[in-house]
């Protein structure tokens, strides 16, 4: 009875009958039925109010609305994106109402005017799982574990433990007649909870694909992916496709568009691998990090952004061996989300309650390239552990198998844009500890990121230019590709004027796409978001 008279009293019913009865009583004279009248709206009121749902909040996007919505009056607003995106009015670039405005228009999906949960939850329909819980794979994403004789490692994660962590894989997606059982650790850094499985994959023919399930009988499965293992070193059967690009970040502010661009141009034009140069998924957006020591608490990270960032990626880094470089915005619990969260090929790796001996560099031959990933959050001048392994690992290329030598790290060692001016213009200490050995070993490109940006730089030696144009033939200097554009906001302020050596300067969203043709021929283009053509695309023969 008394659930029955709940629900008639809050009912749109009720509500209408008490606006009736509201507009009336001012004109009844007799006050004891004035005040009963008024009582009986006050009634339906009271009770339309606590029979009103209450708004649950159990999936992960639905989690990231109630943090950014600010003021919590139920919409996001360009002034909740600018206090989530930018802590100091120095990040905040030329173009910033610009492209919140177009971000705002794109999340209203019913053309009102502002962002409700329902266009924001509506425009994310991968992100709207339930927060990490059970024991059903998520977050599945490949890398590798070995420098020069690259294993595949499968990695995924679960909100429980589960009996085994297993792969199963076979060459074809309906025999799946191998397995192998992996392990699994946790952290608990932000106050995150699940379990990280991971398994190494035994040593696979080169240049096959490889079809695989991760999880297990009780717990469950994952989808079916698959991936395709490097060629041989020295080899390239086909052009070998890479796609590089830092600073992401998820779906705030356009990670995720980018990641959709990427999975469309995977479909034509496969990547071999993916490598990301530091600035992953910016879970400490709120906050710059070089605000907070290597030994804070972690202050403005929060680990729901992770999980939000490996849903996000994981159409690419499910079935495209996938690399992370480390950047400034990994710093939070000494590292914990990124050491606990990828793997990557030895020396890589390390405890976050050790983080003295974690090791954040690493090298990776595939095919005709050699890649060096160093860590540009760490010393790396000479006589530091990083230099004396950089130095090493470049002394140990055979430029007979891998003639091509690129290096990556999250920081620009040659940009024009004004923030942190001194820290890359030439003459700064990164260009000149680095640059000699680049020089030295006859490095051909170092990719970067951090700058929020796409930037070309000519060959150059301490600041010379020592070729133009955009076919670079024998250059004998490497080249330089800022290429900070996955999805972060575009904060960019030049340098006026263009210094010689930067050739070209975009503000634009994308992605780098390398393409190895053989020994003597790479081409590199930015492919731009919005039109999904190259804007810039330059040439590298030797």
């Amino acid at each position: 009875m008394l659930t029955w008279i709940h629900h008639l009293l809050s009912s749109t019913y009720c509500r209408l009958a008490a606006e009736i009865l509201f507009s009336v009583s001012f004109k009844l004279r007799p006050k004891p039925v004035k005040m009963a009248l008024r009582f009986v709206v006050f009634v339906c009121a009271l009770a339309a109010v606590l029979a009103a749902p209450v708004q649950r909040c159990e999936t992960q996007i639905c989690k990231l609305f109630m943090g950014l919505d600010a003021n919590s009056n139920g919409v996001i607003e360009a002034s909740d994106m600018l206090r989530y995106l930018f802590s100091l009015t120095d990040r905040v670039g030329p173009t910033s109402d610009e492209q919140i405005a177009g971000l705002l228009a794109d999340l209203d999906k019913d053309t009102n005017g502002v962002v409700t949960m329902d266009d924001f939850v509506g425009s994310f329909p991968r992100l709207n799982k339930l927060l990490v819980s059970g024991t059903a794979p998520e977050m599945v994403h490949l890398s590798f574990d070995n420098e020069y004789t690259p294993r595949v490692v499968v990695m995924w994660v679960t909100g429980e433990n589960t009996s085994t962590s297993t792969v199963q894989y076979g060459t074809s997606p309906s025999a799946l007649t191998q397995s192998f059982a992996g392990n699994t650790h946790t952290y608990t850094a932000g106050g995150w909870k699940g379990t990280i499985h991971e398994a190494h994959l035994p040593l696979l023919p080169a240049a096959s694909r490889f079809y695989y399930r991760v999880g297990d009988e009780k717990g469950g499965w994952s989808a079916v992916f698959n991936f395709v293992t490097p060629p041989a070193t020295g080899t390239a059967p086909n052009p070998l496709i890479f796609g590089l690009f830092g600073d992401m970040g998820t779906a705030i502010p356009l990670g995720y568009k980018v990641c959709e661009q990427m999975e469309s141009d995977h479909k034509t034009l496969p990547f071999n691998a993916l490598l990301h140069v530091g600035d992953i998924a910016y879970a400490s957006v709120a906050m710059t990090a070089e605000e907070v020591p290597h030994e804070a608490k972690g202050d403005g990270e929060v680990e729901l952004v992770w999980d939000l960032w490996e849903e996000q990626v994981e159409p690419l880094a499910a079935n495209i061996p996938y690399l992370t470089g480390v950047g400034n915005h990994e710093r939070f619990y000494n590292f914990s989300a990124y050491l606990n969260r990828f793997e990557n090929p030895a020396p890589w790796g390390g405890r976050p309650d050790k983080l003295e001996e974690a090791v954040f560099w690493f090298g990776l031959d595939y095919g005709l390239v050699h890649f060096v990933f160093m860590s540009t959050e760490h010393p790396s001048t000479p006589g530091s552990p990083q230099y004396t392994w950089i130095e090493a690992d470049l002394a140990r290329v055979d430029r007979t198998r891998t003639p091509w030598v690129v290096l990556t790290g999250h920081r620009p060692m040659y940009s024009s844009d004004s923030s942190e001016w001194d820290s890359h213009r030439p003459g700064a200490q990164f260009q000149r500890d680095i640059e000699p050995l680049m020089l030295k070993y006859n490095v051909d490109m170092y990719v970067c990121g951090h700058m929020h940006m796409y930037e070309r730089v000519h060959p150059v030696r301490n600041g010379t230019v020592v070729q133009t144009g955009n076919v670079y033939r024998n250059p004998g200097a490497p080249l330089h590709v800022v290429q900070g554009t996955s999805g972060v906001f575009q904060d960019v302020k030049y340098i006026d004027p263009q210094p010689q050596w930067s050739a070209v300067r975009e503000g634009k969203l994308g992605y780098g796409r390398m393409h190895v043709f053989n020994t003597t021929h790479v081409h590199y283009e930015f492919m731009y978001m919005q039109s999904n053509k190259a804007v810039d695309s330059f040439w590298l023969i030797k």
